[in-house]
């Protein structure tokens, strides 16, 4: 029955991205793995509250966003002792032109954009196993 699997605790995926397609194919795709559920912010300046409100296990982030950038959002996410150890995954189409803000901050979870949708949702299952039986 679907009841057992709906009282497990699924791992809470918040994605900081303004682009809406790229948006919605990364909600719908972790959405869709066994686990799993994402939820979306287009605005740098609300992923910190969501990300509490939520109980976030993992946090994907865009460099270029309104509000915030991701680096801000980054930096203020590794200050706050409640959510300071939380995974955060870069997804970004500038990647090559922030390799010094990656390097200064020791940032190694990094996808380019265009990505391939199977590594990037291999990259979550590493970052946020659904072993670990989510927060909250």
């Amino acid at each position: 029955m679907d009841d057992m699997s709906e009282d497990r605790k699924k791992n809470v995926v918040v994605i900081g991205e303004d682009d809406e397609p790229i948006a919605t194919l990364l909600r719908d795709s972790i959405n869709d793995e066994d686990g799993y559920q994402a939820v979306v912010v287009s605005d740098g300046a609300l992923v910190l509250e969501t990300v509490r409100q939520v109980h976030a296990d993992l946090l994907i982030l865009d460099i270029m966003m309104p509000g915030l950038n991701g680096f801000e959002v980054f930096d203020r996410v590794r200050a706050d002792t409640d959510i300071r150890d939380m995974p955060v995954l870069f997804v970004s189409a500038a990647t090559n032109l922030f390799q010094e803000e990656f390097a200064q901050r020791t940032i190694k979870d990094v996808i380019s954009k265009p990505f391939d949708l199977n590594d990037l949702l291999a990259r979550v299952r590493v970052l946020c196993p659904t072993d670990a039986g989510g927060k909250g």
